[in-house]
């Protein structure tokens, strides 16, 4: 009797040959990491490029702002200026001489009020008048019966000799007999510009107390002030300004009026005048077309972070949750360069002969034209050129960052899939 042997080892052998050109050829295909055809040849975050050519609300008028600007002049846009004084500041041979310091009583040596200021006025035989008092966002007391009083810039010592005056003149008080003091109950909050020799130049606020300490107060005060109905708090309002945003030139529109209102002194610490708003105000920032790498930083106007979204799948850590992918490595701070995103998203760092070969690729919407671009980056390039614009972009909110692994990585997976094929042969 014969026995028909079946050549097993052949067939594992072929199977074997046909799996490994199966699966190099899939590997050294690389398909995740060929070139991608963007359809646009811009990265919204690069610098240096002409403006693009787009379309935009505008205010009334048809007023065209800012289509294909060179942005090599604003390289430098909004950003902070260094001073040093090393001698004594002398005038300005256009100016004239300072006058000499005239002696002055100590009541109009005293702070000048404030907006949101409040204050307690009282006067003898002044019920009615009488009260607490609270300075409005356009620096004017509003008393009853007569007009509103200007009171921002001036001392409490001459705010009360205007309101003097204002009851003198309405018939309501005689001169003998009108007599009022001014008294501070509440410094309110104020905004100041800061420049120079510090890390985040621009305005700050000061002075900002909680608002159960003075809630009972302000109840009982006659007017109100808001630092939330601003100009700048619409613009934050509105999750803040891009790096293409012409800053300069922000259209504030009421009534069919409109003016343009310059917000750089907000990143640079020069003064700014932030006009309060009132109900159906229109607010336009226009675009320049050209990103501006020095708006891309936390402020006042600017968002303070945003959501990346990450993709890490490392074979070491076998899953996003254990690579470090949480929502503290998602939320960064606004001006985060691809490199940090990379390192947030543990894609660098362990084992060099596998790990630095790996690639990064981010996805980002170009706001402009509305089209979705895709860069490539190997972790060698972004840590060598972590200092170019053009190697090492800025990231923006929903943006998506991916990381690949090296080809190293991928030659161990073939081996072992080999090996997982041809397990059950050699058991035969």
């Amino acid at each position: 009797m014969k026995y028909c042997s079946f050549p097993f080892h052949k067939v594992a052998s072929l199977m074997a040959t046909v799996a490994i050109f199966s699966l190099v050829g899939c590997a050294s295909q690389n398909d995740a990491l060929q070139d991608v055809e963007n359809p646009s040849p811009r990265f919204y975050a690069s610098v240096g490029e002409k403006g693009e050519l787009f379309t935009q609300q505008s205010a009334p008028g048809q007023h065209l702002f800012a289509a294909g600007l060179n942005c090599d002049d604003r390289q430098f846009y909004a950003a902070p200026v260094n001073y040093r004084v090393d001698k004594i500041i002398q005038p300005s041979p256009l100016q004239a001489p300072a006058p000499q310091p005239i002696p002055v009583a100590p009541d109009d040596r005293a702070l000048p009020l404030s907006p949101g200021d409040m204050v307690d006025i009282n006067m003898e035989f002044g019920d009615g008048f009488n009260g607490s008092y609270v300075i409005d966002n356009l620096g004017l007391i509003h008393l009853p019966i007569v007009s509103p009083i200007e009171a921002a810039g001036k001392t409490p010592r001459q705010v009360s000799n205007d309101i003097e005056m204002a009851l003198v003149r309405a018939n309501i008080f005689r001169p003998q007999t009108a007599r009022a003091s001014v008294r501070v109950l509440h410094w309110a909050a104020i905004e100041v510009p800061v420049s120079g020799a510090v890390f985040q130049p621009g305005r700050v606020v000061i002075n900002d107390r909680s608002a159960n300490s003075i809630q009972d107060d302000k109840l009982l005060a006659s007017g109100d002030y808001s630092n939330k109905r601003l100009l700048s708090e619409a613009i934050r309002a509105a999750s803040g300004i891009r790096p293409d945003a012409k800053l300069d030139q922000v259209i504030l529109v009421r009534n069919g009026w409109q003016i343009e209102v310059d917000l750089t002194g907000i990143l640079s610490g020069t003064p700014v005048r932030d006009y309060p708003l009132i109900d159906g105000d229109q607010v336009i920032v226009p675009s320049t077309g050209c990103f501006q790498p020095f708006l891309v930083r936390p402020s006042q106007i600017t968002p303070k972070g945003f959501r990346v979204f990450m993709s890490n799948l490392i074979d070491s850590a076998q899953s996003n949750s254990a690579a470090g992918i949480s929502s503290y490595a998602t939320n960064i701070p606004y001006g985060t360069r691809l490199l940090q995103a990379a390192v947030s998203a543990n894609c660098i760092g362990g084992k060099e002969w596998t790990n630095a070969p790996r690639k990064v690729m981010l996805a980002s919407l170009n706001p402009i034209t509305n089209q979705t671009l895709v860069v490539e980056r190997s972790v060698e390039q972004l840590m060598r050129a972590a200092n170019r614009d053009q190697i090492n972009p800025f990231l923006m909110p929903n943006d998506a960052v991916a990381c690949y692994d090296s080809s190293v990585t991928n030659l161990r997976d073939v081996a072992r899939t080999l090996v997982d094929v041809l397990a059950p042969f050699s058991l035969l």
